[in-house]
């Protein structure tokens, strides 16, 4: 199911990313005390629009997350400690 492009940037800064812009838009995670991380995702320009599932599906591996565990993360029901606990157990983050 398509979500829109601002729901999606408003999720994932609320989570602990911050936004870069450059050809995309880069949001890199930075954990809770702060500190930058190689976890990173990009979309493409265009804040207006929906994001179609098979990019959703992209961004979500680039976060290594399920599309489940993705909109779970953008809708608050994933809590950026829990995230943060699954990137550090399965070695993306220390």
């Amino acid at each position: 199911m398509p979500i829109s492009a601002r729901t999606v940037t408003r999720g994932l800064l609320r989570k602990g990313f911050r936004l870069t812009e450059s050809r995309h838009r880069r949001f890199r995670y930075y954990k809770l005390n702060g500190e930058r991380t190689r976890v990173v995702t990009l979309t493409s320009h265009g804040s207006d629009r929906d994001l179609d599932d098979r990019l959703l599906a992209r961004m979500s591996r680039q976060l290594h997350l399920t599309r489940r565990q993705f909109d779970d993360l953008i809708d608050c029901r994933l809590a950026q400690d829990d995230f943060e606990a699954m990137l550090r157990r399965d070695g993306f983050i220390r």
